[in-house]
């Protein structure tokens, strides 16, 4: 056999192998993840005695019993459900008013300090929630935000902004200077420029954003648990939390609370999740 022949079987036979191996590796992955999902999902539809018996195979009978009393016997999921959805809304709209103009100023102005105030918000990636629990909660009660939704809010906005600056400050800086300087001459200003040109050519990282801020809004355990005080202000992971207390010995309303609880999310997620990787990767290369 020819030595270049053989080398190149060898390589197609690794990059082969390489492939097959990457697939196995996404394949083990993926059930690592996806198997907490399955666990919660087929015990729901048991009773406590098979969820003991056999916790990780699918029911002998099906039975929906957990779901029916939880949205139709206890009124306190739909309370948990709406505030969560309250507390994210607030969230997502006032992250992408914050970050969107602070976005806008740092890419496309001039100005004295301007990449040590990028700097500053990029740091506010690399603070951890739980060193500011004490200042957050000093400075919640001297607001009297403490027991108040718009707490969670403004504490979830605060958490939320530098992620989101960052996404949206490398998006805007690729675009054209042109562009700009097109609005100028009509007589528009920054502000003419960021809402009615840059905006509407902004769909895949505004999404981006929006889909990070409510993952993170709906999740959230630690901010809501520090200033709700009150269960009729809970939401959904407190409710989790509330639930479980509560019946301990129900294992199969638990998991199926836990599921309806991932609904949203998930529905969230799948409208929107083409956008994740444009968003995420736009900007990153010079075109």
């Amino acid at each position: 056999m020819v030595p270049g022949n053989k080398n190149a079987s060898l390589y197609a036979f690794n990059a082969r192998l390489f492939a097959y191996l990457r697939i196995l590796l996404i394949i083990i992955l993926s059930a690592l993840a996806l198997f907490p999902i399955y666990a919660v999902l087929v015990n729901s539809f048991k009773n406590n005695g098979e969820i003991f018996a056999s916790p990780f195979t699918l029911p002998s009978v099906f039975t929906a019993s957990a779901y029916v009393g939880i949205l139709t016997k206890n009124a306190d999921f739909w309370i948990f459900l709406t505030n969560s959805c309250l507390v994210a809304l607030g969230t997502i709209s006032l992250n992408l008013l914050v970050s969107f103009m602070a976005a806008l100023a740092l890419s496309r102005l001039h100005f004295n300090g301007r990449t040590i105030l990028y700097n500053y918000f990029i740091m506010g990636m690399l603070f951890p929630i739980t060193v500011a629990i004490l200042p957050l909660y000093l400075q919640l009660r001297a607001l009297n935000l403490i027991g108040s939704l718009n707490g969670v809010v403004l504490s979830q906005v605060a958490f939320s902004i530098p992620m989101s600056v960052f996404i949206l400050t490398n998006f805007f800086k690729e675009i054209p200077q042109e562009l700009q300087e097109a609005t100028q001459v009509d007589g528009g200003g920054i502000w003419t420029f960021g809402f009615w040109v840059l905006l509407p050519i902004s769909g895949p990282v505004v999404s981006t954003v929006t889909i990070l801020t409510f993952i993170q809004s709906w999740n959230q355990f630690l901010l809501p648990l520090l200033v709700l005080d009150n269960r009729k202000t809970f939401t959904i992971p407190l409710g989790v939390m509330q639930y479980q207390g509560q019946f301990t010995s129900g294992w199969n309303f638990i998991m199926a609370f836990i599921t309806i609880s991932m609904i949203p999310m998930v529905l969230f997620y799948l409208f929107l999740q083409k956008y994740i990787v444009s968003g995420l990767t736009a900007g990153a290369v010079k075109g």
